[in-house]
Formats: C-alpha cells, sequence, structure tokens
C-alpha cells in the first residue's frame, strides 16, 4: 500500500469524523464550570446584606442594574469555597480588572445569590458602612 492509498483511507475516516463533530458540538455547545455558574447565578432571586445595600449606595448603584452588571464577572475558584456547608461561597471578580470598582462574595442559597457584603476596590472616602454589622 502506497502513500496516497493510505492518505485516500484516511480522509475517508478523518472527512465525516470532522462533519459529525461539528453537528455534535453545535447542537450542545461547548460551556465551562465558570460560565455555568455564573448563569446560575445571574437568572436566581438576587438577596443582599446591610453592608452590601449600603455599598451599592456608595457605587449610586440599583439592584436591577446590580445583577445586570454580574455578567461582567467570573468566579475566581482559588478564592472561592464550593464545598461550604450549608451553602457554597463563590468569589466573583471582574473579568476587565483595570476597569473594576468592587468584587464580591456570594453564596448559592438554592434559589437564591445571596451577596452578604461588597469588596470597593476604589478609595470611597464618602462611604461609611464597614461600620454596620
Amino acid at each position: 500500500m502506497n502513500f496516497w492509498q493510505r492518505f485516500r483511507l484516511f480522509l475517508i475516516g478523518f472527512i465525516p469524523g470532522c462533519i459529525i463533530l461539528i453537528f455534535i458540538i453545535n447542537k450542545t455547545g461547548c460551556t465551562s464550570p465558570n460560565e455555568l455558574k455564573m448563569l446560575e447565578l445571574q437568572h436566581q432571586y438576587l438577596q443582599l446584606g446591610e453592608k452590601a445595600k449600603c455599598k451599592l449606595k456608595c457605587l449610586v448603584m440599583v439592584e436591577k442594574g446590580f445583577q445586570v452588571n454580574m455578567r461582567n464577572f467570573n468566579v475566581n475558584y482559588d478564592l472561592s469555597d464550593v464545598h461550604k456547608k450549608p451553602y457554597g461561597t463563590y468569589y466573583l471578580q471582574a473579568i476587565d480588572e483595570k476597569n473594576a470598582r468592587y468584587e464580591m462574595m456570594v453564596e448559592d442559597k438554592d434559589t437564591v445569590t445571596y451577596i452578604s457584603d461588597i469588596k470597593l476596590l476604589k478609595n470611597n472616602e464618602n462611604c461609611y458602612c464597614d461600620t454596620i454589622k
């Protein structure tokens, strides 16, 4: 069997395999665990703690805008505690770090995304929310 016969047999298997792979990927898509968790956190009911509400006022944001803005964040699994009992906690950081104004720790409570506190990155001298318990 010479090179061209082998090459022809290779193409007979390779081309249909690529076509089948394209159909499989187009139907299911490829999503990372990070994207799946962020979609889940965004579409759940958002509940804010007292500190988070106060810091949201310092950022001059409303809850709906804050929830929409969550799509610009990624989960940092190194700082997260996914297996924490009773609810896992996820540390969210901005995708574009140079324009980031805040980071947050989020608890995933089944159907509720609970944010107890928001970490402000830029200096906010007029924000006195750290005294709230």
